[in-house]
């Protein structure tokens, strides 16, 4: 099994969640480097697409925020 840490600023939890749940991935939340940020952990044999869900989950965070 492999892992993967993604650490994003926490306001984008929500749409992270649903990007990474949506494509079957469970990740789990971690405390982040700084108090705004958190880091998610997922597992999967394959992490090949995960670029591109990382990629979606953060472009539709920033036309979120505006």
């Amino acid at each position: 099994m492999k892992k993967a840490g993604i650490v994003i600023d926490r306001w984008k939890l929500p749409t992270f969640i649903r990007h990474l749940t949506t494509a079957g991935y469970t990740p789990v939340e971690h405390p982040g480097v700084t108090e705004d940020t958190l880091i998610l952990i997922v597992q999967a044999e394959t992490l090949d697409a995960l670029g591109d869900i990382v990629l979606a989950a953060n472009t539709e965070a920033a036309l979120m925020k505006g």
